[in-house]
């Protein structure tokens, strides 16, 4: 800016500071003690489909939306944005919510708060910043990822049935050809033998299709507190190893992809301890808890008394699989870790005190503006 500019915008610092605020790339909203509305910049009118001749809404509540399930205003509850900022005339960043627009649409934006003291009076400005762009990009991320962790899946899936199934059916037909000729030879009680061999090998393949079956056609989707505990009464019924379960303060709904995310995550974790760890309980632990005015980490941890993951396992696994052979033997657990960071998450296994496996998975999450609404009614 040229010298002679600003003396003559000196001249005038209420034009100045009018002009900064009206053209600024964010939607910006002043409103005062009362949360009526005194100013909505240009980049805010737009946000909300306001003309520039409307007149726009008569308080912040409307035009935020600040309503629980009972239709009831929530402007001056305690747990409003504006009125924290006036109270404590501290500053708040980056709330997520949801605006409507005059048209009817659902805008997701990131509200950030500051306290403006004006004499006697008192005024809060609202940042506004249109978060559609952001969540489309999220989207098609997570579209991504999870087409990448479908066909990583299915690799998988093709390999164990190879190595394990497909394995059992051709050594089950073997032993029956030579059924057959034990008991054309007249050797009765030798074909019998081969018989209950056979029988526990295919009631073995048997029972392993349906898991695989099972955990293939399930998805949590938002409801992951019922869906867990509904799948951890069918895994315990089909596996014969009791599990017990803790939920403490966990939301009973979630983003439905980090649903399918966590329960890709526990069946697999579950999985191993089913065909590998020879255990005879597990311990699964749920919890959520704040870690600051509007966000939560989230934890699932589940435990074993089996034998406990193999030492080099481990040590490979921590060293984050630069191995590539050894990473593709232990896809499951390299697979764990991917949809843990999708999540922005971190998954640790370590071995149990004083047998067994645990398995950490933590990752956070901010709460919305509706359901921390809800939890002011």
């Amino acid at each position: 800016m040229k010298m002679s500019d600003r003396k003559e915008q000196g001249d005038n610092p209420a034009l100045y500071c009018h002009a900064l605020l009206e053209h600024a790339s964010d939607g910006l909203v002043v409103a005062d003690e009362e949360r009526r509305i005194v100013f909505m910049n240009r980049a805010a009118r737009e946000l909300v489909g306001l003309a520039e001749t409307e007149q726009f809404p008569d308080t912040c509540a409307e035009l935020l939306q600040c309503r629980n399930d009972k239709d009831e205003n929530l402007a001056l509850a305690p747990l409003c944005f504006g009125h924290c900022v006036l109270n404590t005339k501290a500053p708040l960043s980056y709330v997520e919510m949801n605006i409507h627009s005059r048209q009817g649409d659902v805008i997701p934006v990131a509200v950030s708060y500051s306290y403006i003291p004006a004499g006697n009076r008192r005024y809060f400005l609202m940042s506004l910043r249109d978060l559609r762009e952001r969540r489309h990009l999220e989207e098609e991320r997570r579209k991504r990822d999870e087409m990448y962790f479908t066909l990583q899946e299915r690799e998988r899936l093709a390999r164990d049935l190879h190595d394990g199934v497909v394995q059992d059916i051709a050594y089950s037909h073997m032993q029956l050809k030579l059924v057959q000729s034990l008991l054309a030879q007249g050797r009765v009680a030798e074909a019998q033998d081969k018989l209950r061999d056979v029988t526990e090998v295919v009631h073995d393949s048997f029972v392993e299709l349906r898991h695989v079956l099972y955990d293939l056609t399930i998805h949590a989707g938002k409801d992951l507190k019922h869906f867990l505990s509904k799948w951890l009464a069918e895994f315990q019924q089909r596996s014969g190893i009791p599990v017990e379960v803790a939920m403490l303060e966990f939301p009973d709904t979630c983003d439905p992809y980090i649903g399918d995310q966590v329960t890709k995550i526990v069946q697999e974790a579950l999985a191993n301890v089913r065909k590998h760890s020879g255990a005879t309980k597990a311990w699964m632990t749920l919890g959520a808890c704040p870690v600051g005015p509007y966000r939560q980490q989230f934890s699932v941890i589940i435990e074993d008394n089996g034998c406990g993951i193999p030492e080099d396992v481990l040590h490979r696994f921590n060293q984050g699989w630069a191995d590539h052979e050894n990473a593709g033997r232990h896809f499951g657990l390299k697979a764990m870790r991917e949809r843990a960071q999708s999540l922005g998450g971190i998954l640790t296994i370590s071995r149990r005190n004083p047998t067994g496996t645990r398995v950490e998975l933590h990752w956070f999450q901010d709460i919305s503006h509706e359901d921390a609404v809800k939890q002011a009614g």
